[in-house]
């Protein structure tokens, strides 16, 4: 292979790498839109999705002539977050008040999980209409325009119902429907965006919300999943205070649990200490001291036990201080001890 080929391929391989790696999010508005712009939003905090916040803008793209506009590049995060493209008709001042209040006369936005390999295309429908027909990469981009229709099919069924029985019936449905759909993509942002659907405080199942965080598990882990598969993200946190806001009971609850599970280690990790040390202590007291240790080291292992000091010990056997430490070093390591506090079981025994 020639060096020219080799370098060619290389390049190739090193741009489709490139390609690869960005993500390109694009589409096609009404003619209304032309020459107005359109953002791409990061939403950091899941309950303001629906906010034009100008510190959470990651790009902006003119929409031409046609009504086409896009984004890409190679910077998003490499994991599943929350983006919302938004277009409207507020002169392009994105320090203008009507965008701060929400309020532009004509705009149009829509809300996704995405991450930096993704590619979404969101083509004009036969009937003119915007955001309808989404061409995507994976189905978890997809997952909240399912969810919102979910969503609307409840809300439908909510205004034509005339009892409260009726209610509750549709929200036990439709609530664990939603939950259910959520865990099927195995991605608990999807799920979280759920939550927030239902837990909001001007959702009209936010009563049968709160009945429900008192009894089942499911907030727990979803809880859970967030801070593992999103340890580096604000999503586990915000919604963790969310729990903690809506049941203040829950944060005694879980903080109990782990109390309870570190209580229960603790006394595992005792037992098998004091396992460890009954059959440390017996394993000594076996030991015939009398026949592991030398005449010399009998006399002062005896003294010892009598409470004689080292000098003493000396003293009364005619040696140096130095050879009595030299025996009691020896004594020590036939026995398998290591203070005189350990003499008195061969003794006893």
């Amino acid at each position: 292979m020639s060096f020219t080929f080799r370098l060619l391929f290389f390049c190739c391989f090193l741009f489709s790498g490139q390609i690869q790696a960005q993500f390109k999010f694009s589409g096609q508005t009404n003619k209304s839109f032309i020459n107005s712009k359109a953002y791409l939003f990061a939403i950091e905090d899941y309950k303001k999705s629906d906010l034009f916040l100008t510190n959470y803008i990651l790009q902006e793209s003119l929409i031409d002539s046609l009504g086409h506009f896009n984004f890409s590049g190679d910077f998003l995060s490499n994991q599943n977050k929350i983006y919302k493209i938004h277009i409207d008709q507020c002169n392009n001042d994105i320090s203008n008040y009507q965008h701060l209040l929400n309020n532009c006369s004509a705009s149009n936005s829509i809300t996704f999980i995405a991450n930096n390999q993704d590619s979404i295309y969101l083509p004009l429908n036969n009937g003119n209409q915007m955001f309808c027909s989404l061409e995507y990469t994976r189905t978890e981009n997809i997952a909240i325009q399912k969810i919102d229709s979910i969503q609307e099919i409840l809300l439908f069924d909510l205004h034509h119902t005339k009892s409260d029985t009726q209610r509750n019936i549709i929200f036990n449905t439709y609530f664990k429907k939603l939950q259910a759909y959520g865990k099927t993509f195995n991605d608990p942002l999807i799920e979280l965006y759920v939550y927030q659907l239902y837990s909001n405080r001007k959702s009209v199942s936010r009563t049968y919300y709160l009945k429900d965080l008192k009894k089942s598990n499911y907030y727990t882990n979803l809880l859970d999943k967030l801070k593992e598969q999103y340890p580096n993200s604000e999503y586990a946190a915000q919604y963790q205070s969310d729990l903690y806001r809506d049941y203040p009971e829950y944060a005694f609850k879980r903080n109990n649990i782990v109390i309870l599970i570190l209580v229960i280690l603790l006394s595992i990790s005792l037992y098998i200490n004091i396992i460890f040390y009954r059959k440390k202590s017996k394993k000594n007291t076996t030991i015939d001291y009398k026949k592991i240790l030398s005449p010399q080291e009998l006399k002062v292992f005896e003294l010892m036990y009598k409470g004689n000091t080292n000098k003493e010990i000396a003293e009364k056997l005619f040696v140096s201080l130095s050879t009595v430490k030299s025996h009691i070093n020896a004594i020590y390591t036939k026995l398998s001890i290591s203070s005189r506090k350990e003499i008195e079981q061969f003794i006893t025994s």
